[in-house]
């Protein structure tokens, strides 16, 4: 039997959200400092505390953005990474040492450019998929009502 979807919303919207960079819960508030005050790298990497306007916290734990890094940021620049030297390869055939092999090197660039949406899309979906929200009184209600011993 397939589960039912959640209440509090679909995942494009959170999603679209995401990408955005602001609140998968309420899209106001934004995720990251703006980048007018962004003073050193840690400003630039790290999320705000919570999202000022409905409360929800945007890391759980410490570590809990490290499957982000390395499944959505470092898995899109690889596979953009084996995309492009393949096609290097296949279309130019250059030996080890050619230059040609240099249009490879924004591929680091790129890994720094997609820190903020990689962590970004993976508080949306998680926060799709296991929302840490507080339910409304109506929510508990519905819930001890349908609790039978």
């Amino acid at each position: 039997m397939p589960s039912a979807p959640p209440k509090h919303g679909h995942l494009w919207t959170f999603l679209r959200r995401a990408f955005a960079l602001r609140c998968p819960e309420c899209g106001l508030s934004p995720i990251f400092r703006p980048l007018r005050e962004v003073k050193d790298l840690y400003d630039y990497f790290t999320p705000l505390d919570g999202c000022p306007h409905c409360g929800y916290a945007y890391e759980r734990e410490d570590g809990y953005f490290l499957l982000s890094i390395w499944v959505l940021n470092y898995g899109i620049v690889s596979v953009v990474g084996l995309i492009a030297g393949t096609y290097i390869q296949s279309h130019y055939h250059p030996d080890v040492f050619s230059p040609m092999w240099l249009w490879l090197c924004p591929l680091p660039v790129l890994s720094m450019l997609l820190v903020r949406h990689s962590k970004s899309v993976f508080l949306a979906i998680d926060h799709y998929i296991d929302p840490h929200v507080k339910p409304t009184s109506n929510d508990a209600a519905d819930h001890e009502s349908s609790y039978h011993p």
